[in-house]
């Protein structure tokens, strides 16, 4: 793409009359929200294939994106000329051996869908190679935050460089960005709800659990939009609370939504009074697209950007998990001698793996271990960002993805809160305790909770993150051995003994093994499980 070309503010204007002559390839939509992406594919492109004979097939991500978008083939009466669908409905169709019909163009909308959504669907390939496997036709990838995405297929050669067009998103419309610490979000919202009486709260969580943790707070005050598949979430979530009002806005009726990263596309907010936009999402790509879920009105729309600031070291975890499931792929994929002999008797490990399956075809000879291609590209692609992260910091990146227009308006949220550190608290109320199964499940949990990636739950992985994590800070550590007479740590292990309880009741921990949490007076030695 020319330089010249950054200057152009939508595709239709980009592009020009250029789509006429493409042929038997592979485009490349690169463009925030507002750059017309949707208005050229189908108020340009669908009327161009309508006045040809020729049929579109417009693949979306999410049931709302697909909704949209027939609304608008409606609209247009181009619905003799597009065929709507989704991503899960063609994958569908591909597993059931359905005879697919040619289809002159195809349109990859929220393209980033192949490696995004492979971490949890177990299909995005079948659509990912359909569309790779395509001849006399030509298939347009959209997306607004497929960078790194894009990227690799610029690298395997996908899309040949006139055929990458780039609108880079224009940030204008933010007032502020600021990076803030997980404790500075409830205060913070806080203050927005005492102080501005008018404006709304978006907040996009990394998980239900922590969409949870925020409903316990603030309850009824909130909507919560959820996916239909978050079992956890079924009693608060209301897929209906994002509507379209006779004005044209498209909001929401409270002061705050809390949602996960399904309202990351398809849906797009416009109401002025949606000034405050949080996103604890950690993956760039999901952050950056929920971040620009609003559509600026006017010019007096504005709004604040606020990112949850990951650390090195919840960062690096991460980064551990990743490489847990890549190391047998890679190993599988370059060095089949030294997998068999690494993993041929640790079949578990290979079982638990996120990115191998089974590979069942007719002939029972053929069938074989396989893996997902789009999961395994999601996790390399991932663990280059992170290391990316984990070399400069979470902060210089996203910024550096968000893009220069924000720049200029990065800060650090700081605000006059008391300083509680909850984990040292929790730990402080456990020591001395036995701790059973149960108990040491939330030992476990909690370390989770504080961004510790755990890739064992043993003794000595849970004191080596303590000393990680609290050095000097803290001095109890898990003991799970009996001491001798000089107070060294035996091989035998800690055993409730007891009968019954003070109450008089049967112990039902009897005979069962424990652990306890003690200032370190012991020897070292002995200590794993």
């Amino acid at each position: 793409m020319k330089k010249t070309d950054v200057i152009k503010n939508n595709f239709s204007e980009l592009i020009g009359d250029v789509y006429k002559s493409w042929d038997n390839t592979r485009v490349i939509l690169d463009g925030g929200t507002g750059t017309g992406k949707t208005y050229f594919t189908l108020n340009v492109l669908g009327k161009y294939a309508q006045q040809n004979n020729k049929i579109i097939l417009y693949l979306c991500n999410r049931s709302k994106l697909k909704e949209q978008t027939y609304k608008d083939v409606k609209k247009l009466k181009l619905h003799s000329t597009v065929y709507v669908t989704t991503y899960q409905s063609l994958q569908n169709r591909i597993k059931h051996k359905e005879k697919l019909p040619h289809y002159d163009y195809i349109i990859a909308d929220e393209c980033h869908y192949f490696t995004n959504d492979a971490l949890f669907n177990e299909y995005t390939d079948l659509a990912y190679r359909y569309l790779k496997n395509q001849q006399d036709n030509v298939v347009i990838y959209i997306s607004a935050t497929a960078k790194v995405y894009f990227h690799w297929m610029k690298q395997k050669e996908m899309v040949v460089p006139e055929h990458y067009f780039l609108i880079p998103k224009d940030y204008s419309y933010v007032d502020k960005v600021y990076f803030y610490d997980k404790k500075y979000l409830i205060p913070q919202m806080d203050k927005i709800l005492e102080e501005e009486q008018d404006s709304k709260i978006l907040v996009f969580c990394n998980s239900v659990k922590r969409m949870l943790e925020l409903h316990e707070k603030y309850g009824n005050l909130a909507k919560y939009f959820a996916s239909k598949n978050a079992k956890k979430a079924e009693s608060i979530r209301d897929e209906n609370c994002i509507y379209e009002h006779s004005d044209g806005t498209i909001t929401f009726d409270s002061r705050i939504l809390i949602t996960t990263k399904v309202l990351d596309n398809g849906v797009n907010i416009k109401d002025k009074r949606v000034k405050h936009i949080f996103s604890e999402i950690l993956d760039a790509d999901s952050a950056i697209q929920a971040l620009g879920r609003k559509r600026q009105i006017s010019e007096d729309d504005t709004c604040t950007f606020y990112l949850k600031d990951y650390s090195g070291q919840a960062i690096q975890g991460l980064i551990n998990t990743n490489e847990y499931q890549l190391d047998p792929v890679m190993t599988y994929r370059i060095k089949y001698d030294e997998f068999l002999k690494k993993y041929s008797q640790n079949r578990k490990r290979i079982r638990n793996n996120k990115i191998f399956y089974a590979n069942f075809v007719n002939e029972k000879e053929k069938s074989s271990i396989a893996f997902n291609e789009m999961r395994l590209n999601k996790y390399l692609m991932d663990n280059t960002i992170l290391n990316d992260m984990k070399e400069s910091s979470y902060k210089i990146v996203m910024t550096e993805l968000l893009g220069y227009t924000v720049a200029d308006k990065i800060g650090d949220l700081e605000l006059n809160i008391e300083e509680k550190d909850e984990f040292l608290e929790y730990l402080n109320s456990i020591e001395g305790k036995w701790l059973y199964s149960d108990e040491r499940k939330e030992v476990v949990k909690r370390f989770e909770d504080i961004g510790v990636k755990l890739r064992r739950q043993g003794i000595n992985t849970l004191n080596g993150a303590l000393q990680d994590n609290y050095g000097s800070k803290y001095k109890c550590r898990f003991r799970d051995k009996t001491l001798d007479e000089k107070g060294e740590l035996t091989k035998k292990f800690l055993v409730d003994k007891k009968r019954n309880l003070e109450d008089g009741s049967k112990n039902p921990n009897r005979d069962k093994k424990y652990w306890i949490l003690e200032e370190v007076s012991w020897g070292r030695i002995g200590t794993s499980l």
